[in-house]
């Protein structure tokens, strides 16, 4: 829970919109929580910026780093998806994960 409630601050100090949690963790042996989040792209790359230097022992893999409109960080039992507004509603994560969402 530490890291889920750092990753909420760290998102919140790039300016990150509409976070969202979604607990998995009697679902899913492999992660607890999606945080799913809109932002920018610069916020996107300040995220990788602040997630390095607060989270760096507990980072297992980023993919998506440029301006694809998704970022997702592997925290172990924490997945971070930072989206732009339009990939966002693309992928539709609010959608499918309605019945698990905890809104922040």
């Amino acid at each position: 829970m530490q890291i889920l409630q750092k990753t909420i601050e760290l998102l919140e100090k790039v300016n990150a919109k509409d976070i969202s949690v979604y607990e998995f963790s009697n679902t899913n042996p492999f992660y607890d929580y999606f945080v799913v989040c809109t932002v920018n792209d610069r916020a996107s790359n300040s995220a990788i910026g602040y997630f390095n230097k607060a989270l760096k022992s507990e980072i297992k893999h980023i993919e998506g780093k440029g301006q694809t409109g998704w970022l997702l960080i592997d925290l172990g039992d924490v997945i971070v998806h930072l989206f732009s507004e339009e990939q966002r509603e693309f992928y539709g994560f609010d959608k499918r994960f309605l019945e698990l969402k905890k809104t922040i």
